[in-house]
């Protein structure tokens, strides 16, 4: 999606006029300030587009109207959210980690012998889960002590988000979160609790508030790693009504450095055998609404005239 093509739909969709919008726009907040209809109309033709702290700024003035943080986006499907969002912002976002993006081949690479499927989808379970598992256990050095049994459990549970892609039917990356109840979030993300001590029954359902909290993300190659971040992002839109907070307690450095170019913000540590882990945390309006984000929501856009 571009920009303006958002704009205008937001706009028509409150039945408000252009001079209304700039009326709003400019009581809304100060970078607005000197905003007319002439200007407002050029970012709606794609003649110039508004810099990000505006853009930035409408979407949150657009959030004020219902009671969704990406207004407009709630009555998209996740597979057309999907399709509309931005591939190549996914790779700013998610940086240079080799320990979680390794350098794949992808001079040959054909997306059309990619695939990404959530686990729960698989024809045999546990022939499926050997590798996530092993990859997992690898990226932790197993020091949340998971069980290939508990995996399992919470990766069959309908609240989990367990996404696997295969490249010629072999495994080719992974990105598993888990949807707790608040509570319990605040207790993983404080130390109260151990990552291995969640049961199904901390996990929120999609009838209730919950807090996403990936715990491992994995991929052969770039392209693989896109594919994933695509599928999570849409994920998270899709659910927005219904997601708190998203937090991560990443061991290696490039899963730290992953979760902060998420916006997600340093919360608190604690000592452990190994060394130290960390806990990351933010509002799931911190983590959509942001300059990274918006560069993969929507697509680049080339406009005749500089920006206002």
């Amino acid at each position: 999606m571009l920009f303006n093509e958002y704009l205008k739909n937001c706009r028509e969709k409150y039945n408000l006029t252009q001079e209304e919008l700039v009326q709003e726009l400019y009581a809304f907040s100060d970078v607005f300030e000197g905003l007319d209809t002439s200007t407002l109309s050029r970012w709606e033709r794609a003649v110039t587009k508004p810099q990000i702290d505006k853009q930035i700024q409408i979407l949150k003035l657009f959030q004020t109207k219902s009671n969704f943080l990406l207004s407009c986006f709630e009555n998209f499907d996740k597979h057309l959210i999907e399709e509309e969002l931005c591939k190549i912002g996914i790779k700013n976002l998610l940086g240079s980690s080799k320990e979680h993006i390794l350098n794949g081949p992808t001079k040959y690479f054909k997306l059309r012998y990619a695939s990404v499927n959530h686990i729960r989808s698989a024809e045999n379970i546990d022939k499926a889960l050997a590798m996530p598992y092993s990859t997992i256990l690898n990226l932790t050095d197993n020091v949340y002590d998971l069980s290939l049994e508990t995996v399992k459990t919470w990766a069959l549970h309908p609240s989990s988000f367990f996404i696997y892609s295969q490249y010629h039917e072999e495994f080719a990356g992974i990105l598993f979160s888990l949807r707790l109840k608040p509570s319990v979030f605040q207790k993983l993300i404080n130390f109260e609790i151990k990552l291995n001590a969640i049961t199904v029954d901390d996990f929120a359902s999609f009838e209730e508030m919950g807090c996403n909290v990936p715990i491992v993300f994995f991929a052969h190659n770039d392209k693989i790693s896109s594919l994933l971040t695509v599928r999570y992002y849409a994920h998270l839109i899709a659910n927005q009504d219904v997601i708190q907070e998203v937090g991560a307690i990443p061991l290696l450095g490039g899963a730290k450095k992953i979760v902060q170019n998420m916006n997600l913000k340093f919360h608190k540590n604690k000592k452990v055998k190994q060394g130290a882990l960390e806990a990351y945390s933010a509002p799931l309006s911190d983590v959509l609404i942001n300059e990274s984000v918006l560069k993969i929501i929507f697509r680049k856009q080339k406009c005749p005239e500089d920006e206002y």
